[in-house]
């Protein structure tokens, strides 16, 4: 029993220390003040991979693999809260949204991409209502990537020895999803990982 109670103490002892070390907080209003200007950002998609509709035929293209390259500029700062626009390039027809964030006091940022700024069209003038299901290929990858509503989160903001972060990105809007014999199956969102670094 005595080692029992030795050992939970250990455990105990070192996750405490573990988490404990992972809470080092920063000045939230510095750091956004640092984030004025002009980041390079690069997007590695890890989901949804390619999927076959069984009741349809239906081929459903992979985003695994897929890179987008863009600009994150920061244009107002207000404490630890910032917002300017996100621009990706001609592959999305030139698509910006604006984005609002903000960096916690741990130097944890999310941002999203809350509305259209300029609209390349792709997902909002993919549907015609004329063609049987078009509706839902709007919403498979690559055409639903370009809705509102991308999450960028799970980056912690560095300056030592780059401004730069990196953390994960999720489409919580990209709708996917399939006709399966007679059920509609849900695929998973638009995910992956992303990197900023200031220029």
């Amino acid at each position: 029993m005595k080692l029992l109670i030795s050992l939970i103490f250990i455990i105990l002892a070192s996750s405490t220390y573990r988490c404990g070390k992972g809470e080092d907080t920063i000045d939230c209003n510095t750091a956004t003040a640092q984030m004025e200007g002009l980041w390079d950002g690069k997007l590695l998609y890890s989901a949804p991979e390619g999927r076959i509709s069984s009741a349809t035929g239906q081929e459903i293209p992979t985003a695994v693999g897929v890179t987008h390259n863009f600009t994150l500029e920061v244009t107002s700062i207000n404490e630890c809260i910032f917002n300017g626009k996100i621009t990706y390039g001609s592959f999305s027809n030139n698509t910006v949204y604006e984005v609002s964030g903000n960096i916690d006091k741990y130097g944890w940022v999310t941002f999203t991409e809350q509305e259209f700024i300029n609209d390349g069209g792709i997902f909002t003038d993919c549907g015609d209502p004329n063609v049987i299901n078009n509706g839902s290929k709007c919403n498979y990858w690559p055409t639903g990537r370009w809705r509102v509503g991308g999450v960028f989160s799970k980056g912690r903001f560095t300056n030592d020895p780059l401004l730069e972060w990196e953390g994960e990105f999720r489409l919580p809007t990209s709708g996917y999803g399939i006709f399966s014999g007679n059920s509609f199956e849900q695929v998973p969102e638009i995910s992956g990982n992303y990197e900023i670094t200031k220029q």
